[in-house]
């Protein structure tokens, strides 16, 4: 059963969804409160009156239609592997830096129709949270987490869904009150969360993402890998270990992970409010 559910689970595109629906959403509403009031008129004129939380996950629910969509697959991931101290697109799987810049200069530019800055808006405010998410700069080994297998209270699940959605669900938190509870910065703080780029943006989720693979199972007869370019065991996809030889994560993980959930999520709206105040 174990090896058919992950036949499964490498057959589906190479990343799921990042933040999942509530996540995104977080994103979104962050974003609407710091819009210059100018921007968020002319955006819900170009979005027909939807505003960004409504609109953020649709770049996910066109995936049901690949035959017209298909082509933005590879625009919510992107990798970066471990010991590499530049990020070269050219190596890369997945385009999401290249993505997001593509959708940001058709939003600037003056001949866009309103069409295509419905469709670049739409882009932008999700693949702003991908590109907050860590596992979204994969390190070109385990498909951005998802052929890792872990225990979150007693469920089995792949790092990366943890990461877009049981961290976030486990809080019992709307979509509205997170955005609220996450919103707890200084002036000063936004200020030094505003400086910055894209690709600068997008190292932070790569250096973070090292800390959230937990530490391997030890054996008796064997000492967890400490390669840091080698995958460990519950994310090697040959192995299929016994769920008792996963990771079993509970209340210590999300406490020590939440609050930097929590600071990825207000940073995504934090930026994606500039990149669209910047804009217009």
């Amino acid at each position: 059963m174990k090896s058919v559910l992950m036949t499964v689970i490498l057959l589906m595109p190479f990343y799921s969804y990042a933040w999942g629906p509530t996540g995104h959403r977080v994103v979104g509403q962050v974003a609407e409160k710091y819009l210059k009031k100018s921007v968020k008129r002319k955006i819900k004129k170009i979005l027909e009156g939807e505003d960004l939380s409504r609109v953020s996950n649709w770049p996910d629910k066109i995936k049901s239609d690949p035959d017209n969509y298909k082509y933005t697959y590879s625009w919510h991931y992107t990798s970066w592997p471990n010991g590499h101290d530049h990020y070269d697109p050219h190596t890369a799987s997945g385009s999401m830096l290249a993505a997001t810049q593509k959708q940001i200069d058709i939003l600037r530019k003056k001949t866009s129709t309103n069409s295509e800055k419905a469709f670049a808006i739409k882009f932008i405010v999700h693949l702003m949270g991908d590109l907050h998410q860590p596992l979204h700069v994969g390190n070109g080994l385990d498909r951005g987490g998802n052929t890792c297998r872990v225990i979150f209270h007693k469920e089995e699940v792949s790092l990366h869904k943890l990461w877009d959605e049981r961290l976030i669900q486990y809080t019992k938190l709307s979509y509205t009150e997170l955005s609220h509870y996450v919103d707890n910065s200084s002036k000063k703080q936004i200020e030094e969360y505003r400086k910055g780029n894209l690709l600068s943006w997008m190292t932070e989720s790569r250096n973070l993402r090292e800390s959230v693979y937990p530490d391997e199972v030890t054996l008796s007869d064997k000492s967890p890998n400490k390669n840091k370019n080698e995958l460990p065991n519950y994310c090697n996809r040959d192995l299929d270990l016994p769920t008792d030889q996963l990771p079993r994560l509970s209340y210590k993980y999300s406490y020590k992970f939440m609050p930097i959930v929590e600071k990825r999520l207000f940073q995504a709206g934090i930026r994606l409010a500039k990149v669209l105040n910047n804009s217009f």
